[in-house]
């Protein structure tokens, strides 16, 4: 075998076993360095299949395995992780607040949840050797509550990006708080955690069923939002104007840097033995929160952005050799660009973060996307291609990584490749991100939301906390916030979701329809 065909094979032939080995060895000896461990052990390996140095497509799903090492637990709906092996009962049990109880006032009007039924969370057997089944707690109502609702002061908090459903949240935990639960009064705190230090404290303002009457027929927050304002450093000046006015619960709409502060915030009021609750209900149309099926606006954010997925269809199409560009939201996970897709269903191409490509790679799947149609429509996620180009470098203020602008380097790239090599040819691009995470909620996302928030306005009352409420096998459950920040969720490339992907863009009909043009590069 040449040195090239042994490249050639190891890449597209022995990918999936190859990297399966590398993992179970990387798993079974836990190096200090992983990275160089598996990199040796490549090198060992490919020896014998004459090739002198890795491709960079072997790289590439490496790396992407690597990352997947770092989530942990098959999710429904396509979701990756990995090793539950350091996972026990113990990791899903939920703190609650010690006191009298009281008397629900929703006793015989509603189905208790005091027995504590379970939702079983590994429902998958792998070699069919059903595991340990460990046991999530579902949410619900209470029958006995912590709070006495006529003297309970609720706070609600959004942080972080924008999420369509955020007013439906707000609207729902308000209005069943007083109107049902009947609990004295529901504050909102403006512009994110600033809301709740000194600088911001004096824009605190009550919600009332007449104040949030129809503030879920529109977009945006109504409770305002910001980054930055890091809870570990303000956390008692926060706490301290928590205590002045009252407030018994605190609400923290967001994703995974709210939720992280919303458990410090509940550090230092455990640290100072004050009665308060911290739930966290999660926000992010990325969905890349472990242990929870799927987040509000996740939804709402595929259903725009299959409208943008058209539009790109439409001006590529209507041109010879046209290439429609999208990009979509997630940063670390590519749900929402493969959940686009596969609901549009006209996609050829699909770049998610957890499979890094080469350039070159994606050429070659425009060019075979060309043989059959002179047109193409590509999405491609934010995070994606961060092997193909040089990070912004610095944070942003709530600290994460800024990410080089993968939409405008596509762009680029494929405007000088196809002059390169048609006469005819174009690149429109599109970017509808701030008008998908702007947008009001969707019919079913909008149920979703009061549903989430009813569920944390249940599980608060009974006086749980550092929790938040998630979604698992179709249940609503109460998760420890510290479990679910520990690890992040990312797309299977094996299961059911990226199946659906492949099964519908270049490389997956290419290999199927043109067996003796060999192998499709992996996608």
């Amino acid at each position: 075998m040449t040195t090239m065909a042994g490249l050639d094979w190891l890449a597209e032939n022995q990918v999936a076993p190859l990297i399966d080995t590398l993992l179970v060895q990387l798993l079974k000896e836990k190096p200090a360095d992983p990275i160089s461990f598996m990199q040796s052990k490549l090198e060992n390996m490919k020896l014998a299949a004459g090739v002198r140095r890795v491709s960079a497509h072997v790289e590439n799903q490496l790396r992407s395995q690597l990352r997947r090492v770092r989530s942990t637990a098959i999710a429904p709906q396509g979701a990756v992780a990995q090793d539950d092996e350091d996972l026990t009962q113990a990791n899903f049990d939920i703190e609650c607040l010690k006191g009298t109880p009281y008397q629900s006032p929703l006793l015989g009007r509603h189905q208790f949840f005091d027995d504590l039924p379970k939702v079983v969370y590994n429902c998958f057997a792998p070699g069919g050797v059903a595991p340990q089944p460990l046991l999530m707690e579902s949410a619900g109502p209470h029958s006995q509550l912590h709070f006495d609702p006529p003297r309970t002061v609720i706070g609600l908090v959004s942080c972080g990006g924008l999420c369509p459903g955020l007013n439906d949240v707000t609207r729902a935990v308000t209005l069943l708080a007083t109107e049902v639960y009947g609990v004295r009064k529901v504050i909102g705190f403006k512009y994110g955690w600033m809301g709740l230090m000194d600088e911001g404290i004096g824009e605190a303002f009550e919600l009332t069923p007449s104040v949030v009457r129809d503030i879920n027929r529109f977009g945006g927050s109504f409770l305002g939002s910001s980054r930055g304002r890091p809870v570990h450093k303000h956390g008692e000046e926060m706490v301290d104007n928590l205590v002045r006015l009252g407030v018994n619960i605190v609400f923290a709409l967001g994703g995974d840097g709210t939720l992280k502060g919303a458990s410090q915030l509940y550090d230092v009021i455990k640290k100072r033995g004050v009665d308060i609750a911290v739930i966290g209900i999660p926000k992010t149309i990325d969905n890349d929160v472990c242990y929870v099926q799927k987040t509000f606006g996740y939804e709402t954010a595929c259903n725009e952005a299959v409208v943008a997925l058209k539009a790109a269809q439409s001006e590529a199409r209507s041109h010879k050799h046209g290439i429609g560009l999208v990009k979509l939201m997630g940063r670390h996970s590519g749900f929402v660009a493969a959940q686009a897709a596969v609901a549009f269903g006209g996609a050829h191409i699909v770049l998610i973060p957890e499979n890094e490509i080469s350039l070159d790679t994606i050429c070659n799947l425009v060019r075979e996307r060309f043989k059959k149609r002179k047109y193409c429509v590509i999405v491609v996620a934010e995070g994606f291609g961060e092997n193909l180009m040089a990070s912004e470098g610095g944070t942003d203020a709530s600290g994460n990584k800024k990410l080089g602008d993968i939409g405008m380097f596509l762009n680029s790239a494929l405007t000088k490749w196809l002059k390169a090599n048609y006469e005819e040819s174009t690149v429109k691009y599109i970017d509808p991100s701030y008008m998908v995470r702007a947008c009001p909620a969707v019919t079913q996302d909008a149920a979703f939301c009061l549903q989430l928030a009813n569920y944390a306005v249940h599980e608060a009352m009974r006086g749980s906390t550092n929790c938040l409420i998630g979604y698992w096998n179709n249940t609503f459950t109460a998760v420890p916030i510290s479990l679910c920040v520990s690890k992040r969720k990312f797309v299977n490339l094996e299961g059911d979701l990226w199946r659906a992907v492949r099964e519908i863009t270049v490389s997956m009909k290419d290999r199927n329809r043109r067996a003796s043009a060999g192998p499709a590069p992996l996608l």
